[in-house]
């Protein structure tokens, strides 16, 4: 299985380069073709795997921590708090080369507020965590409608950024976010026989020597981070954090020893198929967000799951 995956991931890979309004050829590259291969094909391709593996590595860890099977950024309010900055962004006229910064920043201020409403007594309760990013993401699309409402010249530049995708990508995006999740992959996986004691109960995990209440808090805030930093880049991009995480326990069990990993990389592999198909769809070189063809693969998903594994949502 885990031959068969890597397979799968280098055909992707290749193919996505190769794939587009122009088909490439490899053995036969002319100047255009390489210029298109190199400047906007690769590093768009690589940009869309690190952003994957950002969103798929954040659902495992908010699946975890919240020991909630449908938590995801927008359970926490990550996602939503970070598309309104960017859609304020948007409206006011701010220069589009900044919408990322004020979107990170909103995601970041998002994350510090949930955070302060979740803490109880001086550590996070996951119930009050998931109200909190509920409320937040009730306030945020309140804000973002009346921003549609009232900024009618910016409308479609707001209704095009928040379906997510891939639009103006280069070099710099990928070198911005690459190490943001190598730092929070190499966290997570240093204290990763934790985390796998946050699924027993606290008194058990305590009884083992894990402070709970501290690698909860952690785990959280550095899993928001990564939401964050995605969403300001790429607009929302649903359901990849929510269906890498039931895919991988399916097929790797729950030990985050390796269901990290493979949450990275299902994640990646995901989202590179899907900016493939969104590029190449539709006839002509339009495109389709990103954001459209992962909703359609995540609502087909758990239709799939009520209909054949409606006691077995964690365990897979």
């Amino acid at each position: 299985m885990k031959r068969l995956l890597w397979l799968i991931f280098a055909m992707t890979l290749l193919g996505s380069c190769l794939l587009g309004s122009t088909v490439i050829h490899p053995f036969n590259l002319t100047a255009v073709e390489r210029d298109i291969l190199f400047g906007l094909r690769l590093p768009r391709v690589l940009f869309s795997a690190v952003i994957g593996a950002m969103l798929g590595l954040s659902g495992s860890v908010y699946q975890l921590t919240l020991k909630n099977p449908l938590a995801d950024s927008f359970t926490t309010g990550a996602a939503s708090s970070a598309a309104l900055g960017a859609v304020l962004a948007i409206a006011l006229g701010i220069p589009l080369p900044l919408v990322p910064l004020v979107a990170l920043l909103t995601g970041l201020g998002g994350l510090l507020l949930v955070y302060r409403l979740a803490r109880q007594e001086g550590f996070i309760n996951p119930v009050n965590m998931i109200l909190a990013g509920i409320v937040m993401n009730i306030v945020a699309s309140a804000v973002i409608s009346f921003a549609k409402y009232y900024f009618e010249d910016s409308l479609s530049s707001i209704v095009f950024w928040l379906m997510g995708g891939f639009f103006v990508v280069d070099w710099g995006k990928l070198l911005v976010c690459l190490p943001v999740f190598a730092a929070a992959y190499l966290l997570f996986a240093r204290r990763a026989l934790q985390l796998n004691l946050l699924a027993l109960d606290e008194h058990s995990a305590q009884s083992l020597g894990v402070n709970v209440h501290r690698l909860r808090s952690f785990a959280f805030v550095v899993a928001t981070l990564l939401v964050a930093v995605a969403v300001s880049h790429t607009g929302i991009i649903g359901f990849v954090g929510l269906i890498v995480p039931h895919i991988c326990r399916s097929l790797f069990g729950s030990d985050m020893r390796h269901n990290l990993f493979y949450s990275s990389l299902l994640g990646a592999l995901l989202l590179m198929a899907a900016d493939t198909l969104a590029r190449t769809i539709i006839p002509g070189g339009a495109e389709l967000p990103v954001g459209i063809i992962t909703a359609l693969l995540g609502g087909g998903f758990f239709l799939y799951l009520l209909q054949t594994r409606r006691e077995g949502f964690w365990h897979g």
